[in-house]
């Protein structure tokens, strides 16, 4: 039963959620990764707003979930080693990276905080874009990949789609289809992979793509 008791533990639950979106954010700032942090302090907002109810034509039709997400949060990037092709050039690049969460909510006040077990749906985007040049002319370049969350688990698919998968590719590159030179990257194959909550997501991405800057902002977040 959702108690007087459950509601004040579950919006205790949702406050440290956004607390720490909102430390992540300033902490973005204090290091300089990102020019424009403002998209994780949107996301921490979203962590107390009203909460929503699964529409008709969705899976858990009338199941209540609540969640927030990080839109299109810029990452400054390090030059990158050992890239094809070889002729690209990544200077000053930027990762865009976006994440949404959304999280069922709770029967009972044993379930506050049991993420994974309530996960509605969990999708994660990260590209960036590069020049490859070839006879002294500039050709676009992007590296894609996404963490998806398959909500209707009942369509008919072409290969092994689980709920939740990893992708390299997908829609990001069609912008730029018609101007791709070099590697092919297919669709598949999707490899499974356990769900992260944001700020997972975002270490994992910045351990691999910010290593040199990675000890010292794990210190800062971490401290004491």
């Amino acid at each position: 039963m959702r108690t007087r008791e459950f509601w004040a533990a579950f919006d205790q639950y949702r406050d440290e959620r956004a607390d720490e979106l909102f430390e992540m954010a300033s902490t973005l700032s204090d290091v300089g990764l990102s020019p424009d942090a403002a998209p994780i302090s949107q996301a921490a907002s979203q962590c107390r707003s009203a909460i929503k109810v699964a529409a008709s034509n969705q899976p858990d039709a009338g199941r209540e979930y609540w969640g927030y997400q990080i839109d299109g949060l810029k990452i400054n990037l390090e030059d990158q080693r050992h890239l094809r092709p070889r002729s690209t050039v990544m200077e000053g690049a930027r990762g865009v990276l976006t994440i949404t969460v959304h999280e069922y909510v709770p029967q009972n006040e044993h379930e506050i905080g049991d993420s994974y077990a309530l996960l509605r749906q969990f999708n994660t985007d990260f590209y960036v874009d590069a020049v490859q040049i070839i006879e002294d002319r500039e050709h676009p370049v992007r590296a894609a990949w996404h963490l998806d969350t398959h909500l209707y688990s009942t369509t008919v698919s072409r290969s092994a789609h689980p709920r939740f998968h990893f992708q390299i590719g997908g829609e990001r590159l069609d912008e730029i289809d018609d101007r791709i030179r070099g590697v092919l990257v297919p669709e598949a194959p999707r490899i499974p992979c356990a769900p992260f909550e944001a700020i997972c997501f975002w270490q994992l991405a910045l351990a691999h793509f910010g290593g040199l800057i990675w000890p010292t902002l794990g210190t800062l977040m971490f401290r004491g």
